[in-house]
């Protein structure tokens, strides 16, 4: 296991940063973006009304280091970026994406909706893992 001391900080803000270009992508209308917003009922007016998208990306990248430190901590001085992707795997499927399901069944949210957002999970944490797993 590694120590907080051993963990590599660009490897972890460049993980944060791919992070964001993923959910960016994720979202945008070449894959998700149309069928997201379809099922939450979104407008237009009510993206425009949305915080400042400096903000938001802000926000994004912050949370892209914490989990990317987050997913680098397990990892020992000698993993590898397929270890790393599959600690990233387990944290998405096994942590994050049951919660988020819990969360989707109780406000009644549409389960195509669950899976853009689990699917997002786990691509980009397994992403993350592999850039902090091999990049030590």
């Amino acid at each position: 296991m590694a120590t907080l001391t051993n963990v590599n900080i660009w490897a972890v803000l460049l993980a944060g940063f791919a992070y964001l270009l993923i959910g960016a992508l994720w979202y945008s209308p070449l894959l998700f973006g149309k069928q997201w917003i379809r099922l939450n009922n979104f407008t237009e007016a009510d993206l425009k009304g949305n915080k400042p998208m400096w903000m938001i990306t802000l926000v994004s990248f912050i949370s892209g280091i914490l989990i990317s430190y987050v997913i680098s901590i397990p990892l020992g001085p000698h993993s590898n970026g397929t270890f790393g992707a599959l600690i990233g795997f387990i944290i998405a499927v096994f942590w994050i994406s049951t919660s988020k399901l819990t969360s989707v069944l109780f406000e009644n949210k549409p389960f195509k909706l669950y899976l853009i957002h689990a699917g997002f999970d786990v691509v980009a944490f397994m992403v993350m893992g592999s850039i902090v797993g091999y990049w030590r």
